[in-house]
């Protein structure tokens, strides 16, 4: 049997008395019942506690206390505490003063642990319908970084005094261009344009028409010139380089009314007639009519 020294068992009681105040019944000792219990029983029943040597339990405390200085540190010291906004223009059309004001309302001054990225990213948001993302960053120890994204431009919209750039989810974009190719967009419709804050075209719309004319580009090797919108009437006039007009019906799924093109193709024979538009609206069935 191993001797344990007067000095050990000393320290034991010390480290027995500091772990059962730090973690209360965690480690709660044993030792009620074993004055009726043997030595070997005894040793095979040990608490987790009593199996530490003491270099062990010396250990724990000193991780303990450091973790309990760090996190003492982080709230209370005020050394976390944010004093800094930044904003990165991704747009010329961006309020970043408004951007910057509304994150500092809710974090500055505060502890950079404790800010939720998402609640400052709402806030945000909530400023304009034409962002898309918002990207907010901390860097520690006292900065917040945001960054935002609005929807791309997809499409120009010409009416009779003037171009209208239109973006991914349907609003007027003023004082931003594309950087990247559009589609000419004219409306066989009146919309109304003086709220700027509304939305333009409605966006499950204006993703129908573009995939439409990626996908007719692709099936025939055509390109379309311009779209016609129909924004009241649920309908959509394709313009190819041919110069003659494809219906289309939005109710319906694009792939299935341009298919029908390909399938009719003997038919048609759009390289030698001369069309002044082929109407693909009605299911199963093609309507056309010829210069």
């Amino acid at each position: 049997m191993t001797k344990i020294s007067f000095r050990h068992r000393k320290l034991d009681r010390l480290f027995d008395r500091i772990f059962h105040r730090l973690f209360g019944k965690i480690f709660r000792s044993r030792r009620r019942h074993e004055h009726l219990e043997s030595r070997v029983f005894r040793a095979q029943k040990k608490s987790f506690f009593e199996k530490l040597t003491p270099r062990h339990k010396i250990l724990i405390v000193l991780v303990v206390v450091a973790l309990g200085g760090f996190f003492g540190f982080t709230k209370l010291s005020g050394f976390f505490d944010v004093e800094k906004v930044s904003v990165a223009r991704s747009s010329l059309d961006l309020p970043i003063d408004a951007i910057e004001n509304s994150v500092r309302a809710l974090a500055l001054g505060k502890n950079i642990f404790a800010i939720d990225e998402m609640v400052l990213a709402d806030s945000v948001r909530e400023l304009r319908p034409d962002i898309a993302r918002v990207v907010i960053s901390k860097k520690y120890p006292r900065e917040i970084a945001v960054e935002v994204f609005k929807y791309p431009i997809v499409a120009e919209l010409k009416t009779n005094s003037e171009s209208i750039f239109i973006n991914e989810n349907g609003f007027r974009v003023v004082g931003d261009s594309p950087d990247r190719d559009t589609l000419i967009l004219t409306l066989g419709e009146p919309i109304d344009f003086s709220d700027p804050e509304k939305r333009v075209l409605d966006p499950v719309r204006l993703e129908f028409v573009r995939e439409s004319v990626f996908y007719f580009e692709s099936l025939t090797d055509l390109q379309i010139l311009t779209v016609k919108y129909f924004p009241n009437s649920r309908e959509v006039h394709l313009k190819t380089e041919l110069n003659f007009d494809i219906w289309l019906d939005f109710a319906s799924d694009f792939r299935e009314q341009l298919s029908k093109i390909v399938a009719a193709a003997d038919i048609l024979r759009i390289g030698e007639q001369r069309f002044e538009y082929i109407d693909l609206r009605i299911r199963g069935k093609i309507f056309y009519k010829l210069k």
